[in-house]
């Protein structure tokens, strides 16, 4: 005798409230397991694990479930939903790590947050909180707290290739923009934070790559872009951005050159 379908709460999570439309959906065609996994082909098992919220689908296989059972959009925006609580998660995690690892490798397309005052990161954040002033202005002080990490007696050493032009796009105004960069340099001549410039016709990446050693010596990597962000533990992974960091800096100038080009940067905000 078939065992009874698991019970789901669907005010539980994003992961049942999918889990349980796809099988509503599913059983309002009268469809048994095999036969939608035999429609997106996939294995039974990976239906079943998709309806008891054990391993939600990724984006591919929801878009296939969308167009066989006829979904209208439902089972895709609640994937997004997915997608967003998992950056979330996986950005707490990375942060909590950086907080305490002793060494950070950081490629940036524009200034890394442990690196942005407090009016830079309030004109970069403005961007997407605009209708909740008290929450931006929260998120900007736990922006400008996570520098603390390069006063206490044993900082994280940090390395940090920087591309130019961040230096040159204009967030808030041009003198916050000068104080940025200012505090750039300021940074720069501590002897535990190095910061190289990539010029703007060397190869660069979509997106953030930051390289951790921990303090046991474990490394981890993570991976950003616009709204996506992935924390990497994996050997392997961490290996593969580790290499894609190395071509990017190898195109980066000395640190001395660099600093150059921040200051050029800053007078061009003076004007």
């Amino acid at each position: 005798m078939a065992r009874p379908p698991k019970e789901l709460t669907p005010e539980k999570s994003v992961e049942d409230l999918l889990g349980s439309k796809i099988r509503k959906l599913r059983l309002a065609r009268g469809w048994e397991i095999t036969e939608l996994a035999a429609k997106v082909f996939v294995s039974p098992g990976r239906i079943s694990s998709i309806e008891t919220a054990n391993d939600p689908p990724g984006r591919d296989l929801t878009l296939k479930l969308e167009q066989v059972l006829d979904a209208k959009g439902a089972l895709l925006e609640l994937q997004m939903l997915i997608r967003a609580e998992a950056f979330k998660n996986y950005a707490q995690r990375f942060l909590r790590d950086q907080a305490g690892a002793r060494s950070i490798h950081e490629f940036s397309p524009g200034i890394p947050g442990l690196l942005q005052t407090a009016d830079y990161a309030r004109a970069l954040m403005g961007l997407d909180v605009t209708d909740d002033p008290e929450g931006l202005e929260d998120a900007v002080v736990r922006r400008v707290e996570r520098k603390e990490v390069f006063d206490r007696n044993n900082p994280p050493w940090l390395w940090v290739v920087l591309a130019e032009p961040a230096l040159y796009q204009v967030h808030g105004s041009p003198e916050i923009m000068a104080e940025q960069i200012d505090h750039l340099l300021e940074m720069s001549e501590r002897p535990y934070i190095n910061i190289q410039v990539l010029p703007i016709d060397q190869p660069a990446v979509p997106g953030s790559i930051s390289l951790l050693t921990l303090r046991d010596g474990t490394r981890t990597a993570y991976g950003e872009g616009v709204n996506t962000g992935t924390y990497y533990q994996e050997p392997e992974d961490v290996d593969r951005l580790q290499r894609i960091y190395d071509h990017v800096q190898a195109g980066a100038l000395g640190i001395d050159a660099s600093a150059q080009v921040m200051r050029d940067a800053r007078r061009k905000h003076q004007r």
